[in-house]
């Protein structure tokens, strides 16, 4: 019997080092893209008191007006563009669920996706769900030593792209390369899709967890932008929200309109409780985000400065997220070495092979967790690395 393009989508390394773990009590798991501290108090109160208000029944499709509202407004405050909470704007259930839905509503059998990687892998995986070819395109990795940067490659980009790529998706800041696109690159990436009539999906979900500045630079501020721009967003990394499984997405009304309907075929609605929640956070959350982005520019520090004493490791400089991606110098099977890492450190880390071409021969380490595991993981790295190296 014959089976779909879905069915055929190959499972996650990540989750695969991850059911090792399980296997092996005592393992530091920073394999996951999670922080370890829980949901911030202020935001667990608004959800015990939008359960107790009742906010337990179905919700409208494209989420409720309040929450699109103030998505809306962080967007002016933020970036300096103003959009329609009505018309541009659709909450989901989930980042994931927003990525699902912009590949749906873009692409299908016989079209294509530009990805630059490496990236999260779901997101390739969501195009091929679609039915259409994912053409994974490397960042290139330029420089040396303090000065090493993942940068974009056009030159890349316009020998890979066809007559029937629809669509061109990244992440910014990256996971897990920790890359952030400037204004520059926006503006690049904008008039290389006008050229070849391409959606840019843009995944933001790490856009405030920065080690320069309050928020990484938008594609929604380059002009002529929003017509092609669909943002993919999340509450999961800024706001410590991933178990309440809530997304929402920016678009052109036309295609917001498209994305609602299919919403209602993938999950219905987003939950009304972690709508509240999100709501509260948006307007009451400012000071946590800072104290958060402090917290993860000290653990980038501590970090990157461990890892780059160690011979054979190159570490290039994160500007966002919570991850850093050494190259490890002669590591040619990243899966079999955080395998490795698990079974005799009780380590997790996640192997660059996950993430798609470019990643080959780096490991992800995330440092969203409190700095004594940070310290003693970096500890089993840096005795693993140096057994390996002999």
């Amino acid at each position: 019997m014959r089976t779909s393009a879905a069915a055929q989508v190959a499972p996650s390394k990540i989750r695969a080092i991850a059911a090792i773990a399980e296997e092996y009590p005592g393992t530091l798991r920073l394999f996951y893209g999670e922080d370890t501290l829980p949901t911030p108090d202020f935001i667990k109160s608004a959800g015990q008191r939008a359960i107790d208000a009742n906010r337990t029944y179905y919700t409208p499709n494209a989420g409720y007006p309040e929450l699109r509202a103030a998505i809306a407004e962080q967007v002016a405050r933020l970036h300096g563009v103003t959009i329609d909470p009505a018309s541009e704007v659709v909450v989901t259930a989930s980042g994931m669920v927003a990525i699902l839905l912009a590949c749906q509503a873009t692409l299908g059998p016989g079209t294509s996706a530009l990805v630059a990687t490496p990236l999260w892998p779901n997101i390739s995986a969501a195009i091929r769900v679609t039915g259409a070819e994912a053409i994974e395109v490397p960042l290139a990795l330029m420089g040396e030593g303090d000065s090493l940067r993942f940068t974009l490659d056009f030159d890349r980009f316009e020998a890979a792209v066809r007559p029937e790529t629809r669509v061109l998706a990244l992440a910014s800041p990256g996971n897990p390369t920790a890359w952030t696109a400037t204004h520059e690159d926006w503006l690049k990436l904008v008039a290389f899709c006008e050229r070849h009539d391409l959606w840019l999906l843009a995944d933001g979900v790490y856009e405030r967890i920065v080690f320069e500045g309050n928020v990484a630079p938008s594609p929604l501020s380059v002009p002529g932008a929003r017509e092609r721009t669909i943002i993919a967003q999340s509450f999961s990394k800024t706001y410590r929200m991933t178990g309440w499984r809530l997304g929402y997405l920016i678009a052109p009304p036309a295609l917001t309109r498209s994305m609602t309907q299919l919403h209602e075929f993938v999950v219905s609605n987003a939950f009304g409780v972690a709508q509240e929640a999100a709501r509260v956070a948006l307007r009451e959350g400012e000071s946590f985000v800072r104290e958060s982005q402090e917290r993860y520019a000290r653990h980038a520090r501590i970090a990157i400065d461990r890892l780059r004493r160690l011979d054979g490791v190159d570490v290039p400089e994160p500007t966002g997220a919570f991850y850093v991606f050494p190259r490890l110098r002669g590591l040619t099977d990243s899966y079999a070495f955080c395998e490795r890492l698990v079974i005799e450190r009780r380590l997790g880390l996640a192997p660059g092979a996950a993430f798609g071409a470019g990643g080959e021969g780096h490991i992800r380490l995330c440092f969203a967790v409190d700095e004594t595991t940070l310290i003693e993981a970096l500890d089993r790295f840096e005795s693993a690395w140096n057994e390996m190296k002999g």
